[in-house]
C-alpha cells in the first residue's frame, strides 16, 4: 500500500501531496528527514511529480542544487488515516 507525503513549498506555503509507491517502512521517517528525501534536490523531483506530471530533463538538471530550505517535508498520512510528523517547524 502507497502513503502520502505533504511537502510545502515554502516561499508560497503551497502544499502538494505526493504518493510513495510502496508501505511504510521503519527508516522512512528518516529517509525524509535525514536521508535521500531530507534535501531539497530530491523533494524538488516529487514537488513536480505532485503536481500531476513527470519533471523534464532540466528539471532533472536544476534539482541538482542540494539544501535544506525550500520544501518542508510536514507529515506522511499511511492509509488508514495515521499521520507522522517529518520535518519540525
Amino acid at each position: 500500500m502507497t502513503y502520502h507525503v505533504a511537502l510545502r513549498l515554502n516561499s508560497t506555503g503551497e502544499i502538494r501531496m505526493c504518493e510513495v509507491s510502496w508501505p511504510w517502512r521503519e527508516g522512512d521517517l528518516v529517509w525524509w528527514t535525514d536521508g535521500n528525501f531530507g534535501c531539497d534536490c530530491n523533494r524538488e523531483l516529487e514537488w513536480i511529480r505532485a503536481g500531476g506530471r513527470e519533471p523534464t530533463d532540466d528539471e532533472w538538471e536544476d534539482s541538482a542544487r542540494c539544501g535544506e530550505t525550500k520544501y518542508t517535508a510536514l507529515y506522511a498520512e499511511l492509509p488508514d488515516g495515521t499521520r507522522i510528523t517529518l520535518d519540525s517547524e
